[in-house]
């Protein structure tokens, strides 16, 4: 009998994201398909994890991953393929000449079989591989999906999974994550859970707090359904888009220069990168708005680093780094803001609200409290709230998961990421590219419009001096 164990997932991993299917698409110009399904064969034989299956275990009242630790692992991986006789629209792609421009999602089912699940419960149900591949063959270019449940894998989890593609794929070593019977993550949550409070009143400590309570809520049935009709009318009444800003190098250096300046000038200390790309696009895609409704925005952050340098008595878990697979996240709200208010500030002043947000949620107090309140008074199951006057946006920058570093053969065009069965709208994602940023968002054609427009401003040349 093949031996087994069974890997728990975290509450993390079951808060709302048990129930959403995450497709990573690679626009390419050719890819030889045998060499990369025996590549990701290879992939999934010493990352035994992905040659499992999910199943509910009921003494744990938990999902997990029963995970054979041999045998053959070549029905563990879904791979499809097609051929379509048409082209691909130079929409759909970056163009390699622009310095900053904005590009349409290409159908999804160029990237994602119909037959690939969604949900825990669904994968668990047809025992689905984890990782399933489709591959469209276009005339002028090739579309490789990668499709997975995102209880078990998040941006960093996938894009190990890449990185281990991209070295069987070209000859090169590289370190598998180790298999436990226990969820690391999960007993570094406990671990904070059993401790003293490290916020003597998280209520009155931090503004933030307050900010997240308003921002999320329990996912009963009527909160989700209430949701999924407001997300529909977005999609239905205003004609959501989803769409990628690509900034090169050069317009990406001179954004950071220009807001870094500013700051500088105003005397509030220094700005991040990602500050700056969330303050750029949120002011693009909001600058056109004409009402006055708030917008309270999440942000993701990872808590994989944090937890090493603030904890010191779990710098022993071997797997809390840049190769954990665990959805390693916390989420940090800004303070509400109005679309005027927004409007008046600059792209820097943005940032450095951005960035002083994040601060209380570096902290592992923050961790502490964020989980605690999301098991206890949330029963462990959120969804952003909806508020008349409100619009919820979650921005979430996932650099860290190195999801465009593969190298197949050919040159690379694009890198897009579908979220299944419903593409939330107000969603902002950021991704690294070809020394550039893509920075995905679903959004009003409105919206797109005036972010357009600031694209054209980016791509204007400096003046001389």
């Amino acid at each position: 009998m093949t031996q087994q164990i069974l890997v728990p997932l975290s509450q993390l991993d079951q808060s709302y994201l048990h129930e959403i299917g995450i497709t990573l698409g690679h626009v390419v110009r050719s890819v030889d398909l045998a060499k990369l399904r025996a590549a990701s064969i290879r992939v999934i034989d010493k990352w035994r994890l992905l040659a499992g299956h999910v199943e509910w275990a009921q003494h744990l009242s938990s999902w997990c991953v029963r995970v054979p630790l041999q045998g053959d692992v070549t029905n563990r991986l879904g791979f499809t393929t097609t051929k379509l006789k048409i082209r691909l629209d130079p929409c759909f792609v970056v163009n390699e000449h622009a310095s900053a421009q904005v590009i349409t999602r290409p159908p999804l089912n160029l990237f994602r079989a119909p037959s690939i699940p969604s949900d825990l419960q669904s994968y668990a149900t047809s025992k689905t591989p984890i990782i399933s591949i489709h591959i469209t063959e276009l005339l002028n270019c090739t579309c490789i999906g990668f499709s997975f449940p995102h209880g078990v894998l998040d941006a960093v989890g996938i894009g190990h999974f890449i990185h281990g593609l991209d070295a069987e794929l070209n000859g090169r070593p590289w370190d598998a994550p180790a298999i436990s019977s226990t969820n690391i993550v999960q007993e570094v949550l406990d671990t904070l859970e059993a401790a003293p409070p490290m916020y003597d009143d998280i209520h009155r400590e931090t503004a933030a707090f307050s900010a997240l309570k308003r921002s999320m809520e329990h996912a009963s049935f009527l909160n989700k359904l209430a949701m999924l009709r407001h997300v529909a009318y977005e999609h239905i009444w205003h004609g959501v888009e989803t769409r990628t800003v690509y900034l090169g190098e050069k317009v990406v250096a001179k954004l950071l220069r220009e807001t870094r300046s500013e700051v500088e000038r105003l005397g509030a200390g220094s700005v991040s990168m990602g500050d700056i790309l969330a303050a750029w696009i949120l002011k693009a895609l909001t600058v056109g708005d004409t009402d006055d409704d708030l917008i309270c925005i999440n942000s993701i952050y990872s808590i994989r680093a944090m937890l090493q340098e603030n904890y010191p008595a779990i710098k022993d878990y071997p797997l809390i780094n840049d190769k954990e697979i665990d959805n390693g996240f916390t989420n940090y709200p800004l303070p509400p803001l109005s679309k005027q208010q927004l409007a008046r500030m600059s792209v820097a002043e943005v940032a450095i609200l951005h960035n002083n947000s994040l601060k209380p949620a570096s902290e592992i107090a923050w961790v502490q409290a964020y989980n605690k309140y999301t098991k206890k008074t949330l029963r462990g199951r959120i969804i952003p709230s909806l508020r008349k006057g409100e619009e919820g946006w979650l921005y979430s920058n996932q650099v860290i998961g190195r999801i465009d570093r593969i190298d197949y053969g050919s040159k690379m065009f694009g890198v897009w990421i579908w979220f299944t069965p419903l593409q939330p709208h107000n969603q902002v994602g950021v991704n690294k590219f070809k020394g550039g940023f893509l920075i995905q968002s679903s959004n009003r054609p409105a919206r797109w419009r005036a972010v357009a427009k600031a694209v054209e401003e980016l791509n204007l040349p400096q003046p001389r001096l």
